[in-house]
């Protein structure tokens, strides 16, 4: 009997670093083992200094190292490596990133926002119901990725740079946070939705259905009433935040302190987008990149709608009128 090829599959995001390794099963399915995420906080400040901090790329290629160990104890014969907004907007990104190869002997990938997107919802498409009418919204410490679908589909793919991080060092200092900064954090995110059609840029018409992944959405879940939810529990949930220390969010929801610190924007980002979009209904999934990452190492002959559809595909949608 042949040898089964393990990958292992990390993505470095502004907030958290993520391992899964991955294989084929005696069906030809992709099995997965992940590991808890490590919160390192990469993009904190980036904002003000344009620089990654010294001591939150210590913290990363420390994590890295432990990850790397892990996958390769639990048999990986091959690791690859994504690199999102924090380290693409970085002016010292490329100088990590040489680090990261000196010191634990990967190679990382910086891949820009629309590749980040096809991941996702190609990692997504594997394990999720994406028929009707659905906008899958990747909401991260540093950018936003947003594709709208039809039919499993994509129509449209776009990031943005609007993160639970990056709105967290803009607008939020009390702990809980307060009303009014979370106000300031959905307003932030809604002028910037406002903004997402690009002029020239035909319309699709509004989706029906959101569905959160990544950190965010994994999150979300645990904090509303019953999934799917809709944009009235997402307000309560957003009230309910205004009152829990992100200690207490921590331990509640089994995560890092600084990851909870970041939640309640990350959330107040969602609301923006549910409002913006009208979407009738809010699902929440895990992260699809590492997924996306392991098809096409184990599966690359799979054909999936975004490879179908082409470069044709479009660069943006409307949301709905605030009218």
């Amino acid at each position: 009997m042949a040898r089964t090829r393990k990958i292992g599959a990390i993505d470095i995001g502004s907030n958290s670093i993520k391992l899964t390794v991955g294989w084929l099963d005696d069906a030809g399915a992709i099995a997965e083992r992940s590991w808890p995420p490590e919160t390192v906080r990469l993009g904190a400040g980036l904002d003000m200094t344009g620089r990654l901090a010294d001591d939150r790329m210590d913290a990363s290629i420390a994590a890295l190292r432990r990850f790397v160990d892990a996958a390769r104890a639990a048999g990986a014969e091959r690791i690859v490596a994504v690199a999102t907004e924090a380290t693409r907007a970085a002016e010292n990104g490329p100088a990590f990133l040489a680090r990261v190869r000196q010191e634990t002997g990967i190679d990382v990938r910086i891949i820009d926002g629309e590749e980040e997107a096809r991941l996702t919802f190609r990692g997504l498409a594997a394990t999720a119901d994406l028929s009707g009418s659905v906008l899958v919204a990747d909401v991260g410490g540093g950018s936003t990725e947003l594709i709208v679908a039809a039919n499993s589909t994509p129509q449209s793919l776009r990031s943005l740079p609007l993160g639970s991080g990056r709105l967290t060092d803009r607008y939020v200092r009390a702990d809980p946070p307060s009303e009014a900064e979370l106000v300031a954090c959905q307003d932030a995110a809604s002028a910037m939705l406002a903004e997402y059609e690009e002029p020239g840029t035909p319309a699709t018409d509004a989706p029906q259905r959101l569905i959160v992944v990544g950190g965010t959405g994994e999150y979300l879940r645990q904090l509303v009433d019953q999934a799917p939810t809709d944009r009235v529990e997402i307000d309560r949930v957003l009230d309910r935040l205004t009152r829990i220390r992100s200690s207490d969010l921590a331990r509640d929801l089994g995560i890092a302190e600084s990851r909870a610190r970041v939640l309640p924007a990350g959330i107040a980002i969602v609301a923006a987008i549910g409002a913006a979009f009208d979407v009738a209904g809010i699902d929440m999934a895990r992260s699809g990149i590492r997924l996306g990452l392991l098809i096409e190492e184990l599966q690359p002959d799979r054909a999936t709608p975004t490879e179908e559809r082409g470069p044709g595909c479009r660069a943006a949608a409307k949301p709905k009128s605030s009218n």
